[in-house]
């Protein structure tokens, strides 16, 4: 069990997702009263806004696509301060419904951005026009050569880009991207060394993100406050750049001095439920709650 005492700092998570998912074993997800509570546990004073990744249960098609969208934004509607930036998705299997599902996001629900996932490739690439079009910031959860291409092919867009090895490399001369810490940088068992991260890419560029509803994002919370590094770096990453960068498009907005109250008091083993064998690994279902993994744990 995890050993972890709620933070002095403040943070802003930059990468939270809403719903749920079924590119996971077992589904996982969360909605917003979960959210709340989360990041009431963890000084976590507010979150960019976004749907779950593709996989997720889409029984409907464009209906489901568009219903998630406005989930998303209805975060915002509910709680501004806590949820200041919303990105929309759409999927490249949709084709041209996906393309006008997006436009129709941008238009209807203000959306500050677009957010894709892996499988990520250039078929995507209309999608990101549709986001340049309106300006804003895109996740699309790439850190490979393409990354690069895309960003230099989009200058008035910017992109959170996972700070891996690869990209700290590689793309760190790409003015319009941003380096975000969530989970490991390299795969399981990495560490972070916010040291050299903040060398390479310059340490005004660094963001954390939580990575709802997949990960428990307190593992990476402890590595940070336990880093040898300066306190300034610290707040940097927790919460000082993703300020600025709000602030970018959404100027009038000020980080809120606390969390948001969260309106249900959760089990902490509800609401921390996770995988026995990866043990940052949430299982954790908005409908079912936790979910008895012993089953479908490879021995």
């Amino acid at each position: 069990m995890i050993k972890y005492s709620t933070p002095e700092r403040p943070y802003i998570d930059m990468h939270h997702h809403f719903g749920r998912t079924i590119n996971r074993a077992p589904m996982v997800g969360v909605n917003l009263p979960m959210a709340l509570a989360r990041n009431a546990a963890t000084n976590t004073v507010a979150s960019i806004s976004m749907p779950v990744a593709t996989g997720s249960p889409i029984l409907n098609g464009m209906a489901d696509i568009r219903a998630i969208n406005e989930m998303a934004s209805g975060a915002r509607a509910a709680f501004p301060k806590t949820f200041p930036l919303v990105l929309g998705i759409s999927e490249v299997r949709f084709g041209e419904s996906g393309l006008d599902e997006l436009d129709r996001a941008f238009r209807e629900l203000a959306l500050d951005g677009f957010v894709d996932h892996p499988p990520f490739n250039e078929s995507s690439l209309p999608f990101i026009e549709v986001a340049a079009a309106y300006g804003g910031l895109c996740n699309l959860h790439c850190h490979t050569p393409l990354m690069g291409r895309i960003a230099r092919s989009f200058p008035g867009l910017t992109f959170i880009v996972h700070a891996s090895t690869y990209a700290t490399e590689h793309l760190s001369d790409l003015e319009n991207l941003v380096f975000e810490v969530v989970q490991f940088p390299d795969g399981r068992g990495t560490k972070w060394d916010f040291h050299d991260l903040a060398n390479a890419v310059g340490q005004d560029r660094i963001i954390y993100g939580a990575d709802q509803p997949y990960y428990d994002f307190r593992h990476l919370q402890n590595e940070i406050e336990a880093a040898p590094i300066s306190d300034d770096l610290k707040d940097r990453i927790a919460w000082k750049n993703a300020e600025m960068l709000i602030q970018r498009f959404w100027p009038e907005w000020q980080m809120p001095s606390k969390p948001e109250e969260a309106p249900r008091v959760y089990d902490p083993e509800i609401l921390w439920a996770v995988n026995p064998e990866m043990e940052d690994r949430l299982t954790v279902d908005v409908i079912r709650g936790p979910v008895d993994v012993s089953a479908i744990i490879q021995k």
